[in-house]
């Protein structure tokens, strides 16, 4: 069952104000803790965001409108994360009771909306086995499994501790195809693990605000565009042409059909793409210390992100500072189960 929507007229940058205020979504005590965010999706960013007089007006529709956004894609990554963790524990022959939690679904309940904790991805006492298992699912001739119509059932995995139900192989082949995993071959539940996991609230609101001019560039309003993601795609649906790009480039700014769709991308990306593996290989050592996730220390595997290399992670860690970023890490979404979809007049 599919969260209820509540779906608003479309709205200005002054009208977004005021929709904020009525929700009682006010950043001060987002920051302190004594407020939870509730669940406003903006589809796209308002035409006249870079039109108004305020910078701070400018810099807290663009907070709120991401902090909702962000969270709520963690959200689903946390829930993917825990069941993994279970199915990794049962895989391992870690009792439940000895993880503190609930053993695994062998479905994943389409009404689940609570979020679960990211926290406990790893082996705290026992003996360490292997944790792969080989599933009997072959991904069609030429072509990985599409993780959003799976394979069929899996049987014969070859398990320490416990079997895997024929739905959960399945559920755990789509998403190592999502995670950019072969799920023919034989899938390493702890490196997969390393990939399923949620980024920073912090991390991600500067990246935004430093690729996007806090929600007010041509990229952003035209195209949904708030990480600089690239495309070298020939249809002219799939980006947006820099005007000063160089003679030979052929890259674009990738469009996204939405907001929540380009912060999904951007979380894959950084969860996927071969030059973030320090990034995801830190994030698990600071997991596997019990710690939690320092934007500051993983800001610094990102130099890679921009040709700016060192002086982008700067620049980075600068705005988090001016900007008191870090004080979103840890904000929580409403329990309510209403979701507001916010349609905004958009640029033409």
């Amino acid at each position: 069952m599919q969260q209820p929507v509540a779906v608003t007229p479309k709205l200005d940058a002054q009208k977004l104000l005021a929709l904020f205020k009525e929700k009682n979504f006010t950043l001060d005590e987002v920051r302190t803790g004594e407020r939870s965010v509730p669940r406003i999706v903006l589809a796209g960013l308002p035409r006249d965001l870079g039109k108004m007089d305020s910078v701070d007006d400018r810099k807290q529709i663009f907070v709120n409108t991401m902090l909702p956004l962000v969270l709520l894609v963690n959200e689903e990554i946390e829930r993917d994360r825990a069941r993994l963790t279970a199915l990794r524990d049962s895989v391992k022959g870690v009792p439940a009771a000895a993880k503190g939690a609930a053993p695994a679904p062998t479905a994943a309940p389409a009404d689940v909306s609570a979020s679960a904790s990211p926290q406990g991805g790893t082996l705290t006492g026992g003996k360490v086995v292997d944790a792969t298992l080989h599933l009997n699912v072959q991904p069609p001739a030429g072509k990985a499994v599409d993780p959003q119509q799976g394979t069929g059932a899996a049987t014969g995995a070859s398990l320490m501790g416990a079997s895997l139900s024929p739905v959960d192989q399945v559920w755990v082949a789509r998403l190592a195809a999502r995670y950019g995993m072969d799920p023919s071959r034989k899938i390493d539940l702890d490196a997969l693990l390393r990939r399923v996991d949620v980024v920073p609230v912090s991390m991600a609101l500067a990246q935004a605000a430093e690729e996007s001019g806090w929600g007010t560039s041509r990229f952003a309003l035209h195209g949904n565009a708030l990480f600089g993601q690239l495309t070298w795609s020939e249809e002219e649906k799939e980006g947006i042409t820099p005007r000063n790009r160089r003679a030979g480039d052929t890259s674009r700014f990738r469009k996204f059909e939405d907001l929540l769709e380009c912060v999904r991308v951007y979380m894959q990306n950084l969860n996927t793409h071969d030059a973030y593996g320090q990034f995801r290989a830190t994030r698990a050592s600071l997991r596997k210390q019990g710690k939690p996730l320092d934007t500051m220390l993983l800001l610094t595997t990102l130099d890679r992100y921009s040709e700016l290399g060192p002086v982008y992670v700067k620049s980075l860690r600068s705005l988090i500072r001016t900007n008191s970023l870090r004080d979103f890490d840890q904000a929580v979404l409403h329990n309510e189960p209403e979701q507001i979809v916010v349609q905004v007049k958009r640029a033409s």
